[in-house]
């Protein structure tokens, strides 16, 4: 797994895990890509995401929620740009989504979509449109 730009929260620390993800959203000036889950496919997808994060100064970052449940108060207040993002996240049918600068959800990627290299960058594009 390309290990240089995905943040992974904390497992034995759920405060922890909402502090961090807190933060990335809207402290940080990031494009971020949320992978949520865990699992061998969870793990191709953020190590896939990684992959087109680009290079550190770059905005686009990953963060990879193993246990989605410890961050869910985190998720509930954002805003979406389509109406039923959020809720696809928080009943457990999203693998990923992705946040733009404006800290709203921009894309979803559902559990059983197939997360090729162009899905990915997709998902990236669309976070990024203005």
């Amino acid at each position: 797994m390309d290990l240089r730009k995905p943040q992974l929260l904390p497992l034995d620390n759920p405060g922890e895990a909402k502090r961090l993800l807190h933060e990335l959203i809207h402290d940080e000036p990031f494009i971020l890509f949320v992978v949520l889950g865990a699992g061998p496919n969870a793990e191709a997808l953020a190590s896939k995401a990684g992959k087109f994060a680009g290079l550190e100064n770059e905005p686009r970052w990953v963060v990879w929620a193993r246990r989605p449940s410890d961050v869910t108060s985190e998720i509930e207040p954002l805003k979406e740009a389509t109406a039923g993002f959020r809720d696809r996240i928080l009943g457990g049918g999203a693998a990923a989504f992705t946040m733009s600068f404006g800290d709203e959800i921009r894309d979803v990627i559902d559990a059983g979509e197939l997360a090729d290299n162009v899905r990915v960058v997709s998902a990236y594009l669309s976070a990024e449109a203005a």
